[in-house]
């Protein structure tokens, strides 16, 4: 009789979890006439912080200038007209771009990354301006007679220039003397300066460039492609120093132990409407430019490398054919 009454006492806490737990349906294969099932979501990760400021470096000098915001391109695209034809340059690797808008009127192989050149010094220019002070005085360690055979500005160990004297000398005869002067001035040693070049090319989402050297001699890993160098120019022009500087004819050099006077090799700045930006030529560049020119209130940029007919040519052809071929609607800049 006791087992009895145990059984039943047990049965009957059977019954009591049955009617508290809710009924658990029979697997099935098909999904067909169910509710959709929400899928349980993977707990909430903790919002990742900004990276911690990284301990300035001493050797670097602070900035003496703001930096520019990115580019916003704005407005509408201008219009091409009809039955224009493409322009042929004597290069494969060319970009034409509207400078408000950011719109590519024309692009031939311009996101493929080949040898940059001088057109390199661009973002050392950027980065000399953030951070020089154009009055001071530059203990010169560069020799000019040590790298024969480049581009130069003649640069030697005795000489006491003022920083505005380098930032010419970098960008009218494209001086990789000055180019070199600059990185050790601003960042202590040429690494840490091409440390900065490339940190800034990050940030500016340039998406095939990689720098090795301040000047743009060939060496391995220093590449870039005409559309990152139309980006880097029209960051650049934003600098009314940089624009001041690029279309500048000639400059002396006063402020020192030593005078001479420098000139702007960049054929472009005869083009009507012309006041930029920047020459290059190397075995693996070719002849090379990043120009830009205003016409009724429009600016074209163009870049390319490995040009046959050479910077004037190509770049003519290109801001040409930019002005010719295409309308801009009423509204633009």
């Amino acid at each position: 009789m006791s087992a009895l009454l145990i059984l039943l006492g047990a049965r009957a806490g059977e019954m009591r979890d049955s009617l508290a737990r809710p009924a658990v349906p029979a697997p099935t294969d098909s999904l067909q006439g169910t509710t959709p099932v929400r899928l349980l979501q993977p707990p909430a990760q903790p919002t990742a912080t900004e990276e911690p400021t990284a301990t300035p470096d001493p050797a670097i000098r602070p900035l003496a200038t703001p930096m520019m915001p990115k580019v916003v391109d704005r407005g509408p695209a201008p219009v091409r007209r009809p039955g224009t034809r493409d322009p042929d340059p004597s290069t494969d690797h060319a970009i034409v771009v509207d400078g408000e808008s950011g719109a590519v009127l024309f692009q031939r192989n311009a996101y493929v990354p080949v040898a940059p050149a001088s057109l390199t010094k661009i973002m050392t220019a950027i980065l000399a301006i953030e951070r020089g002070n154009l009055s001071d005085h530059v203990k010169v360690d560069v020799d000019a007679s040590s790298m024969e055979g480049s581009s130069l500005m003649g640069l030697e160990p005795w000489f006491d220039v003022t920083f505005e004297d380098l930032l010419y000398g970098l960008m009218l005869p494209s001086g990789n003397d000055a180019a070199l002067a600059i990185a050790r001035y601003v960042a202590g040693s040429d690494a840490r300066f091409v440390q900065m070049m490339n940190d800034r090319a990050r940030w500016l989402g340039l998406s095939c460039t990689h720098f090795a050297n301040p000047h743009g001699l060939d060496e391995d890993g220093h590449y870039s492609c005409p559309a990152d160098m139309v980006t880097m120019a029209r960051y650049a022009m934003q600098y009314p120093l940089f624009r001041q500087v690029v279309e500048t004819r000639k400059y002396d050099v006063r402020e020192s132990n030593i005078s001479y006077t420098i000139y702007n090799v960049n054929p472009i700045l005869d083009y009507p409407g012309a006041d930029g930006v920047k020459t290059g030529f190397s075995d693996n560049a070719g002849r090379a430019l990043v120009a830009t020119a205003v016409r009724g209130g429009h600016r074209v940029y163009v870049a390319f490398m490995r040009s046959q007919n050479g910077a004037e040519a190509d770049g003519s052809l290109l801001l040409d054919w930019a002005f010719s071929s295409f309308d801009w609607p009423p509204g633009g800049q």
